[in-house]
C-alpha cells in the first residue's frame, strides 16, 4: 500500500501535504478540524431530543380526544353563555335570533367532528418533520455554521 496508514489517508507531512494544509482559519494547531468527542456527544443529544419530542407528540395524539370530547360536551353551554352575556349587556334579543339562526352548535359539531379527522394525522406529520429535522441537525447545522463564519 505504499505510504497509506490504515485509514487511507497519507501520513502526516508526506506525498503533498505540508505542515499547514491541516490548519484551517482560527485553528493554530495542526490538528483534525472536527474533535471527535463532539460527534457522539451530538448524537446524544439528537437521541434525547428525539426521545423527548415522541414523548411531546404522543401526549398530544393521546390528549386530542379527551380534549375535542370535553369541547363537544361544552361548546352548547359556550353558546348559551355567550347569549347571556349579550343578554346583560343589553343586545340580548337580537344576538341570540341571530345565533340560532346560524346554528352555532350545529356548526361547532361539525368543526369538531372535521377536527377528529385532521389532528391526529397532522400530529403525526408533525411529529415526522421534526424527528427528520433533529436527525438532520448535526450534519447540516456545521456546514451552515462554517459558511457564516467564512462570510464574516
Amino acid at each position: 500500500m505504499g505510504g497509506h496508514r490504515r485509514d487511507g489517508r497519507w501520513p502526516r507531512g508526506g506525498h503533498g501535504e505540508d505542515q499547514f494544509s491541516r490548519r484551517w482559519p482560527g485553528n493554530p494547531s495542526g490538528v483534525d478540524p472536527v474533535p471527535r468527542l463532539l460527534r457522539p456527544i451530538s448524537w446524544i443529544v439528537v437521541i434525547a431530543g428525539l426521545a423527548v419530542w415522541s414523548l411531546l407528540a404522543w401526549i398530544g395524539y393521546a390528549l386530542v380526544d379527551p380534549v375535542l370530547g370535553w369541547v363537544a360536551a361544552n361548546a352548547g353551554l359556550l353558546v348559551d353563555g355567550g347569549k347571556g352575556l349579550a343578554t346583560a349587556t343589553g343586545a340580548g334579543k337580537e344576538v341570540g335570533s341571530v345565533v340560532d339562526n346560524l346554528n352555532v352548535s350545529g356548526f361547532l359539531g361539525q368543526a369538531i367532528a372535521l377536527l377528529r379527522v385532521v389532528l391526529k394525522p397532522a400530529i403525526i406529520v408533525l411529529w415526522a418533520i421534526g424527528a427528520l429535522a433533529l436527525i438532520a441537525a448535526p450534519v447540516i447545522l456545521p456546514r451552515i455554521i462554517d459558511r457564516a463564519r467564512r462570510l464574516l
